[in-house]
């Protein structure tokens, strides 16, 4: 409902825009234009002369109607970019199904917290974890307590609902293996199984 509102908006803003750029560009009614002579005669056209060479000719003032309407046009229009685009959140918060090239099958993840930070859980493994959200950046990695190894994700939002990125297997501190993976948000509640830890989950690729 909120998306729908910011657009409405945004569409308003625009529409108003391009209506104070129309009305900048009309032209502003000259005020105490000269009036026209309707006739002269000969004899009043010297007094005629001298009286326009005296009087003189001065420009009118442009005006400052259409700069301020730009400047009010281009202040809005940044609001609005502010607001639908620069300030789009993304939550990272649910549960996801991610695929990636260093084991075979789906993993589900569940992130609990807030958009910024929390706690990972993988309901069908013993592995738990925490993660980072910096804006569009996020940052994750899990583990089981008591073995020597960590998975470690990072990447970056693709959509609210899709994430990619890198992830590297570390073994005793250091790296053993890496890869990519995605990841989409479900709607499908975790169950969980064995609970196993995931580092026994077999490889895509067998060393």
């Amino acid at each position: 409902m909120i998306k729908k509102q910011q657009r409405w908006i945004a569409l308003l803003v625009v529409c108003t825009f391009m209506w104070l750029l129309q009305v900048s560009t009309m032209p502003v009614a000259a005020a105490n234009a000269p009036e026209q002579i309707s006739s002269a005669s000969s004899a009043q056209g010297p007094r005629f002369i001298e009286e326009e060479g005296d009087s003189g000719y001065r420009a009118k003032k442009k005006s400052a109607l259409p700069i301020i309407l730009i400047g009010v046009g281009v202040v809005a229009i940044a609001a609005v970019l502010f607001l639908v685009v620069l300030k789009t959140s993304y939550d990272i918060v649910g549960t996801w199904r991610e695929t990636d090239t260093l084991l075979s099958g789906t993993t589900t993840m569940v992130f609990s917290g807030n958009k910024s930070s929390g706690s990972l859980e993988l309901p069908d493994y013993s592995d738990t974890g925490t993660y980072t959200v910096d804006g569009k950046t996020v940052h994750f990695e899990f583990n089981t307590p008591g073995y020597n190894y960590n998975f470690v994700f990072d990447g970056q939002f693709d959509s609210k609902d899709k994430m990619s990125g890198t992830v590297k297997f570390y073994s005793n501190g250091a790296v053993d293996d890496e890869g990519t993976w995605s990841a989409t948000r479900t709607a499908t509640t975790p169950t969980g199984n064995s609970k196993l830890p995931m580092a026994n989950r077999p490889a895509k690729n067998q060393k």
